[in-house]
């Protein structure tokens, strides 16, 4: 009998149903699934949750008070297909509770939030972005912590289209939670 091994130099293509089926990592860290790569994120600076913790208040709020659907805050499985997404803050209205399990969200949820960090900012406007409006998620807000902007993006023919880009003394508005409006200083309070 003949023994077949792979090249050391063979990465292991991962999915998001090949990492779910293995126990989680109990380390304490926080893991996506891009393009087939299992990725590490470091834990998020405090500015970071901050920042994070300002938008899933203002938006929970709001969305509770028009009993629209849920919001999340990470960590929280978002599988879009092959993929294992960690966003920062996640909206799934009423009408698209089908994608919501115990344990993970299956499916493009109506809203993605992700904070940029030095350690994600590329993976966050470059293969998320890509991914995010392949699986149809209808709106996607980058937060430039840095720079003190939130670029609201909404999903046109397949593709992210501008909606507002509210900085600091700015407003922020959404296509999505029609109605929401808030001052994006609120979004950089500390």
């Amino acid at each position: 009998m003949t023994t077949v091994t792979a090249p050391a130099n063979v990465k292991t293509r991962w999915t998001a149903a090949k990492y779910l089926s293995i126990s989680s990592p109990d380390d304490g860290n926080l893991y996506e699934v891009l393009d087939g790569e299992l990725i590490m994120a470091a834990a998020p600076n405090l500015r970071h949750q901050d920042i994070a913790g300002n938008i899933f208040e203002l938006v929970k709020s709001f969305v509770r008070s028009k009993k629209l659907g849920k919001v999340y805050f990470a960590p929280v499985d978002v599988v879009l297909g092959d993929d294992l997404v960690e966003p920062d803050v996640v909206f799934v209205s009423n009408p698209r509770k089908n994608i919501m399990a115990k344990e993970r969200i299956t499916g493009a949820p109506d809203l993605l939030v992700e904070v940029l960090s030095l350690s994600t900012s590329t993976r966050d406007l470059r293969y998320k972005w890509d991914l995010y409006a392949r699986s149809g998620v209808t709106e996607y807000w980058v937060v430039n912590p840095e720079a003190e902007t939130v670029e609201v993006l909404t999903l046109v023919d397949g593709a992210y289209r501008r909606h507002v880009l509210a900085e600091k003394d700015g407003s922020l508005t959404s296509k999505v939670l029609e109605g929401f409006s808030a001052p994006a200083a609120d979004v950089f309070a500390e």
